[in-house]
Protein backbone atom coordinates (compact mmCIF):
# COMPACT_ATOMS: atom_id res chain seq x y z
CA UNK A 1 0.00 0.00 0.00
CA UNK A 2 1.05 3.57 -0.68
CA UNK A 3 0.47 4.50 2.97
CA UNK A 4 2.82 1.78 4.21
CA UNK A 5 5.68 3.15 2.12
CA UNK A 6 4.91 6.63 3.36
CA UNK A 7 4.78 5.35 6.94
CA UNK A 8 8.26 3.83 6.68
CA UNK A 9 9.75 7.08 5.38
CA UNK A 10 7.99 9.15 8.03
CA UNK A 11 9.09 6.90 10.87
CA UNK A 12 12.68 7.12 9.63
CA UNK A 13 12.51 10.90 9.96
CA UNK A 14 10.99 10.65 13.42
CA UNK A 15 13.91 8.50 14.55
CA UNK A 16 16.55 10.94 13.29
CA UNK A 17 18.81 12.81 15.71
CA UNK A 18 19.43 16.54 15.86
CA UNK A 19 21.72 18.86 17.82
CA UNK A 20 20.70 19.91 21.31
CA UNK A 21 18.26 22.84 21.18
CA UNK A 22 19.59 26.29 21.95
CA UNK A 23 18.07 28.57 24.57
CA UNK A 24 16.48 30.86 21.98
CA UNK A 25 14.65 30.40 18.70
CA UNK A 26 14.80 32.88 15.85
CA UNK A 27 11.56 33.52 13.97
CA UNK A 28 11.69 35.29 10.60
CA UNK A 29 9.14 35.83 7.87
CA UNK A 30 8.02 37.92 4.94
CA UNK A 31 4.72 38.83 3.32
CA UNK A 32 4.12 38.84 -0.41
CA UNK A 33 1.46 41.55 -0.49
CA UNK A 34 -0.80 43.40 1.91
CA UNK A 35 1.54 43.08 4.86
CA UNK A 36 -0.07 43.85 8.23
CA UNK A 37 1.35 46.38 10.65
CA UNK A 38 2.38 43.67 13.09
CA UNK A 39 2.22 39.94 13.87
CA UNK A 40 1.61 38.32 17.24
CA UNK A 41 3.44 35.32 18.67
CA UNK A 42 2.11 33.41 21.66
CA UNK A 43 3.27 30.29 23.48
CA UNK A 44 0.83 29.37 26.22
CA UNK A 45 1.52 31.35 29.36
CA UNK A 46 5.23 31.54 28.52
CA UNK A 47 5.00 34.18 25.79
CA UNK A 48 2.64 36.72 24.24
CA UNK A 49 4.41 39.32 22.14
CA UNK A 50 3.77 41.69 19.25
CA UNK A 51 6.33 41.99 16.43
CA UNK A 52 6.11 44.96 14.06
CA UNK A 53 6.43 44.35 10.34
CA UNK A 54 8.83 46.54 8.35
CA UNK A 55 8.97 46.48 4.53
CA UNK A 56 6.89 43.32 4.62
CA UNK A 57 9.35 41.48 6.88
CA UNK A 58 9.48 40.59 10.53
CA UNK A 59 12.02 39.00 12.85
CA UNK A 60 11.99 37.99 16.51
CA UNK A 61 14.02 36.00 19.00
CA UNK A 62 11.88 34.02 21.44
CA UNK A 63 12.69 31.53 24.20
CA UNK A 64 13.05 27.91 23.15
CA UNK A 65 10.21 25.84 24.57
CA UNK A 66 9.76 22.23 23.51
CA UNK A 67 6.71 21.49 25.66
CA UNK A 68 4.35 24.22 24.45
CA UNK A 69 3.08 24.81 20.93
CA UNK A 70 3.92 28.27 19.60
CA UNK A 71 1.37 30.16 17.50
CA UNK A 72 1.97 33.08 15.17
CA UNK A 73 -1.00 35.14 14.06
CA UNK A 74 0.26 36.48 10.75
CA UNK A 75 -2.86 36.42 8.62
CA UNK A 76 -6.23 34.74 8.29
CA UNK A 77 -5.04 31.40 9.67
CA UNK A 78 -2.76 31.06 12.73
CA UNK A 79 0.43 29.08 12.09
CA UNK A 80 1.64 26.66 14.75
CA UNK A 81 5.25 25.59 15.27
CA UNK A 82 7.64 24.27 17.89
CA UNK A 83 10.24 26.76 19.13
CA UNK A 84 13.04 24.21 19.02
CA UNK A 85 16.15 26.39 19.15
CA UNK A 86 16.56 26.67 15.39
CA UNK A 87 15.64 29.42 12.94
CA UNK A 88 11.97 29.16 11.98
CA UNK A 89 11.04 30.71 8.65
CA UNK A 90 7.38 31.69 8.47
CA UNK A 91 5.58 31.91 5.11
CA UNK A 92 2.24 33.60 5.90
CA UNK A 93 0.92 33.06 2.38
CA UNK A 94 1.63 29.31 2.40
CA UNK A 95 0.83 28.92 6.09
CA UNK A 96 4.10 27.12 6.82
CA UNK A 97 6.79 27.27 9.49
CA UNK A 98 10.03 25.67 8.25
CA UNK A 99 12.96 25.00 10.60
CA UNK A 100 16.64 25.33 9.75
CA UNK A 101 17.14 22.10 11.72
CA UNK A 102 15.85 19.49 9.26
CA UNK A 103 15.83 16.77 11.94
CA UNK A 104 14.56 18.77 14.92
CA UNK A 105 11.15 18.78 16.61
CA UNK A 106 9.64 21.43 14.34
CA UNK A 107 10.72 19.56 11.20
CA UNK A 108 9.19 16.39 12.66
CA UNK A 109 6.01 18.32 13.42
CA UNK A 110 5.82 19.38 9.77
CA UNK A 111 6.42 15.80 8.61
CA UNK A 112 3.73 14.61 11.03
CA UNK A 113 1.16 17.02 9.58
CA UNK A 114 2.05 15.97 6.03
CA UNK A 115 1.66 12.31 6.93
CA UNK A 116 -1.71 12.94 8.56
CA UNK A 117 -3.00 14.84 5.52
CA UNK A 118 -1.79 12.13 3.14
CA UNK A 119 -3.19 9.36 5.29
CA UNK A 120 -6.64 10.95 5.49
CA UNK A 121 -6.71 11.67 1.75
CA UNK A 122 -5.78 8.05 0.97
CA UNK A 123 -8.29 6.77 3.51
CA UNK A 124 -11.19 8.80 2.10
CA UNK A 125 -10.34 7.78 -1.46
CA UNK A 126 -10.10 4.10 -0.54
CA UNK A 127 -13.32 4.06 1.48
CA UNK A 128 -15.24 5.80 -1.31
CA UNK A 129 -14.06 3.13 -3.72
CA UNK A 130 -15.66 0.32 -1.70
CA UNK A 131 -19.16 1.59 -2.40
CA UNK A 132 -21.65 -0.79 -0.76
CA UNK A 133 -19.07 -3.49 0.00
CA UNK A 134 -19.30 -3.22 3.80
CA UNK A 135 -17.07 -6.23 4.48
CA UNK A 136 -14.21 -4.81 2.40
CA UNK A 137 -14.69 -1.39 3.97
CA UNK A 138 -14.58 -2.82 7.50
CA UNK A 139 -11.47 -4.88 6.72
CA UNK A 140 -9.69 -1.82 5.33
CA UNK A 141 -10.87 0.29 8.27
CA UNK A 142 -9.33 -2.14 10.75
CA UNK A 143 -6.07 -2.19 8.77
CA UNK A 144 -5.98 1.59 8.50
CA UNK A 145 -6.70 2.15 12.19
CA UNK A 146 -3.87 -0.23 13.09
CA UNK A 147 -1.47 1.62 10.83
CA UNK A 148 -2.69 4.99 12.14
CA UNK A 149 -2.13 4.02 15.77
CA UNK A 150 1.27 2.50 14.98
CA UNK A 151 2.39 5.83 13.55
CA UNK A 152 1.12 7.73 16.59
CA UNK A 153 3.04 5.34 18.86
CA UNK A 154 6.25 5.84 16.88
CA UNK A 155 5.72 9.60 17.02
CA UNK A 156 5.32 9.60 20.81
CA UNK A 157 8.42 7.47 21.32
CA UNK A 158 10.55 9.68 19.04
CA UNK A 159 9.34 12.91 20.66
CA UNK A 160 9.20 12.07 24.35
CA UNK A 161 10.67 15.47 25.24
CA UNK A 162 8.43 17.74 23.16
CA UNK A 163 4.85 18.74 22.49
CA UNK A 164 4.53 16.58 19.37
CA UNK A 165 4.17 13.58 21.72
CA UNK A 166 1.02 15.14 23.17
CA UNK A 167 -0.31 15.86 19.67
CA UNK A 168 0.11 12.19 18.75
CA UNK A 169 -1.32 10.94 22.05
CA UNK A 170 -4.46 13.00 21.49
CA UNK A 171 -5.02 11.15 18.20
CA UNK A 172 -4.57 7.65 19.56
CA UNK A 173 -7.12 5.00 20.35
CA UNK A 174 -6.56 4.57 24.09
CA UNK A 175 -7.86 1.00 24.14
CA UNK A 176 -4.39 -0.56 24.55
CA UNK A 177 -3.88 0.30 28.20
CA UNK A 178 -0.53 -1.47 28.66
CA UNK A 179 0.89 0.30 25.63
CA UNK A 180 -0.37 3.68 26.80
CA UNK A 181 1.17 3.16 30.24
CA UNK A 182 4.56 2.56 28.64
CA UNK A 183 4.26 5.65 26.45
CA UNK A 184 3.35 7.89 29.38
CA UNK A 185 6.16 6.51 31.53
CA UNK A 186 8.63 7.17 28.71
CA UNK A 187 7.93 10.90 28.54
CA UNK A 188 10.42 13.42 29.88
CA UNK A 189 9.77 14.91 33.32
CA UNK A 190 8.90 18.25 31.69
CA UNK A 191 6.31 16.57 29.49
CA UNK A 192 4.86 14.59 32.41
CA UNK A 193 4.27 17.87 34.25
CA UNK A 194 2.01 19.25 31.51
CA UNK A 195 -1.62 19.58 32.71
CA UNK A 196 -2.81 17.76 29.59
CA UNK A 197 -0.53 14.80 30.30
CA UNK A 198 -1.51 14.76 33.98
CA UNK A 199 -5.18 14.73 32.92
CA UNK A 200 -4.52 11.98 30.38
CA UNK A 201 -2.73 9.86 32.97
CA UNK A 202 -5.58 10.35 35.44
CA UNK A 203 -8.12 9.30 32.81
CA UNK A 204 -5.97 6.29 31.94
CA UNK A 205 -5.73 5.21 35.57
CA UNK A 206 -9.50 5.57 35.93
CA UNK A 207 -10.03 3.47 32.82
CA UNK A 208 -7.75 0.74 34.20
CA UNK A 209 -9.72 0.69 37.46
CA UNK A 210 -12.96 0.32 35.50
CA UNK A 211 -11.79 -2.05 32.77
CA UNK A 212 -13.85 -5.05 31.67
CA UNK A 213 -13.90 -7.62 34.45
CA UNK A 214 -13.66 -5.11 37.30
CA UNK A 215 -16.41 -4.17 39.74
CA UNK A 216 -18.36 -0.96 39.17
CA UNK A 217 -17.36 2.28 40.90
CA UNK A 218 -20.23 4.01 42.68
CA UNK A 219 -20.99 7.73 42.56
CA UNK A 220 -23.64 10.12 43.85
CA UNK A 221 -25.43 12.81 41.83
CA UNK A 222 -27.60 15.69 43.05
CA UNK A 223 -29.90 15.98 40.06
CA UNK A 224 -31.66 19.19 41.16
CA UNK A 225 -29.77 21.68 43.34
CA UNK A 226 -33.06 23.32 44.39
CA UNK A 227 -34.31 20.03 45.81
CA UNK A 228 -31.19 18.05 46.76
CA UNK A 229 -32.79 15.70 49.29
CA UNK A 230 -35.40 14.36 46.88
CA UNK A 231 -33.20 14.39 43.77
CA UNK A 232 -30.02 12.74 45.08
CA UNK A 233 -29.34 9.31 43.54
CA UNK A 234 -26.52 6.81 43.64
CA UNK A 235 -25.27 4.77 40.70
CA UNK A 236 -25.66 1.72 42.95
CA UNK A 237 -29.41 2.34 43.05
CA UNK A 238 -29.41 0.82 39.56
CA UNK A 239 -26.17 -1.19 39.27
CA UNK A 240 -25.39 -4.42 41.12
CA UNK A 241 -29.04 -5.03 41.99
CA UNK A 242 -29.37 -8.44 40.34
CA UNK A 243 -30.01 -7.32 36.75
CA UNK A 244 -27.91 -6.87 33.65
CA UNK A 245 -27.87 -3.12 33.04
CA UNK A 246 -26.81 -1.28 29.90
CA UNK A 247 -25.66 2.25 30.73
CA UNK A 248 -25.45 5.02 28.13
CA UNK A 249 -23.36 8.07 29.06
CA UNK A 250 -24.64 10.86 26.79
CA UNK A 251 -25.51 14.57 26.39
CA UNK A 252 -28.26 16.46 24.59
CA UNK A 253 -25.82 18.40 22.39
CA UNK A 254 -23.96 15.27 21.23
CA UNK A 255 -24.86 14.28 17.65
CA UNK A 256 -23.40 10.75 17.84
CA UNK A 257 -25.31 10.23 21.12
CA UNK A 258 -28.59 11.03 19.40
CA UNK A 259 -27.66 8.85 16.42
CA UNK A 260 -27.20 5.90 18.80
CA UNK A 261 -30.68 6.25 20.32
CA UNK A 262 -32.51 4.06 17.74
CA UNK A 263 -30.10 1.20 18.54
CA UNK A 264 -30.68 1.68 22.25
CA UNK A 265 -34.45 1.85 21.84
CA UNK A 266 -34.39 -1.37 19.84
CA UNK A 267 -32.30 -3.10 22.52
CA UNK A 268 -34.67 -1.90 25.25
CA UNK A 269 -37.79 -3.04 23.40
CA UNK A 270 -36.22 -6.40 22.57
CA UNK A 271 -34.61 -7.38 25.88
CA UNK A 272 -36.23 -5.35 28.71
CA UNK A 273 -37.30 -7.84 31.37
CA UNK A 274 -36.83 -8.78 35.00
CA UNK A 275 -33.26 -9.77 34.03
CA UNK A 276 -32.30 -6.73 31.94
CA UNK A 277 -32.71 -2.97 32.25
CA UNK A 278 -31.20 0.22 30.87
CA UNK A 279 -29.98 3.52 32.29
CA UNK A 280 -29.03 6.78 30.62
CA UNK A 281 -26.61 9.06 32.47
CA UNK A 282 -26.48 12.63 31.20
CA UNK A 283 -22.99 14.16 31.51
CA UNK A 284 -21.47 17.52 30.55
CA UNK A 285 -24.97 18.90 30.01
CA UNK A 286 -27.51 21.41 31.32
CA UNK A 287 -30.43 19.93 33.23
CA UNK A 288 -33.13 21.63 31.16
CA UNK A 289 -31.46 20.62 27.90
CA UNK A 290 -31.21 17.01 29.00
CA UNK A 291 -34.89 16.84 29.97
CA UNK A 292 -36.04 18.37 26.69
CA UNK A 293 -33.85 16.05 24.59
CA UNK A 294 -34.85 12.96 26.57
CA UNK A 295 -38.52 13.67 25.93
CA UNK A 296 -37.91 14.43 22.26
CA UNK A 297 -35.87 11.26 21.77
CA UNK A 298 -38.36 9.06 23.60
CA UNK A 299 -36.12 7.84 26.41
CA UNK A 300 -38.48 5.76 28.55
CA UNK A 301 -35.91 3.81 30.57
CA UNK A 302 -34.24 4.95 33.80
CA UNK A 303 -32.24 8.16 33.78
CA UNK A 304 -29.71 10.00 35.89
CA UNK A 305 -29.45 13.66 34.91
CA UNK A 306 -27.13 16.53 35.76
CA UNK A 307 -24.19 14.18 36.44
CA UNK A 308 -21.56 16.63 35.15
CA UNK A 309 -18.03 15.21 35.07
CA UNK A 310 -18.36 12.90 38.06
CA UNK A 311 -18.95 9.60 36.18
CA UNK A 312 -16.69 10.41 33.24
CA UNK A 313 -13.79 11.17 35.57
CA UNK A 314 -14.35 7.97 37.53
CA UNK A 315 -14.67 5.76 34.46
CA UNK A 316 -11.98 7.45 32.32
CA UNK A 317 -14.52 8.38 29.64
CA UNK A 318 -12.96 10.74 27.11
CA UNK A 319 -15.79 10.91 24.58
CA UNK A 320 -19.51 10.22 24.37
CA UNK A 321 -21.60 8.28 23.77
CA UNK A 322 -19.88 5.72 25.93
CA UNK A 323 -21.89 2.57 26.60
CA UNK A 324 -21.12 0.00 29.29
CA UNK A 325 -22.83 -3.31 30.05
CA UNK A 326 -22.85 -4.32 33.74
CA UNK A 327 -23.54 -7.77 35.11
CA UNK A 328 -26.08 -8.55 37.87
CA UNK A 329 -23.39 -8.21 40.57
CA UNK A 330 -22.03 -4.95 39.10
CA UNK A 331 -19.14 -6.46 37.15
CA UNK A 332 -18.24 -4.53 33.99
CA UNK A 333 -18.81 -6.98 31.14
CA UNK A 334 -18.34 -4.74 28.10
CA UNK A 335 -17.49 -1.08 27.60
CA UNK A 336 -17.19 1.22 24.63
CA UNK A 337 -19.74 -0.75 22.57
CA UNK A 338 -21.60 0.94 19.71
CA UNK A 339 -24.08 0.17 16.94
CA UNK A 340 -25.04 -3.45 16.36
CA UNK A 341 -22.49 -4.61 18.93
CA UNK A 342 -24.76 -3.25 21.69
CA UNK A 343 -27.53 -5.73 20.98
CA UNK A 344 -25.03 -8.52 20.36
CA UNK A 345 -23.39 -7.95 23.77
CA UNK A 346 -26.75 -7.93 25.58
CA UNK A 347 -27.98 -11.06 23.77
CA UNK A 348 -24.75 -12.90 24.59
CA UNK A 349 -24.85 -11.86 28.25
CA UNK A 350 -28.44 -13.03 28.60
CA UNK A 351 -27.56 -16.36 26.97
CA UNK A 352 -30.15 -15.96 24.22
Amino acid sequence: MKQLTYLAAAVALLAACSPKAGKTTKVVGAFGEDAPEFVEISMGEALDTTIYVQDGRFEAVIPTNLTTMAVIDAGSTPITFIADGSTITIDPDAGTAVSSDKKGPNARYGAYNEWMEQFMADYREKMTGFGDDEDAAEAYYNEAIGQFNDYQVQTVKANSDNILALVALSQMDMGETDQLAGLLDGLSEEMKALPEIVSLKTAFESKVKTAEGTHFVDFTVVQDSENPEASTVRFSDYIGQGKYVLVDFWASWCGPCKAEMPNLQNVYETYHSDRFDMLSVAVWDKLEDTKAAAEELGIVWNQIVNAGQVPTDLYGIEGIPHIILFGPDGTILKRGIRGEKIGEAVKEALGL
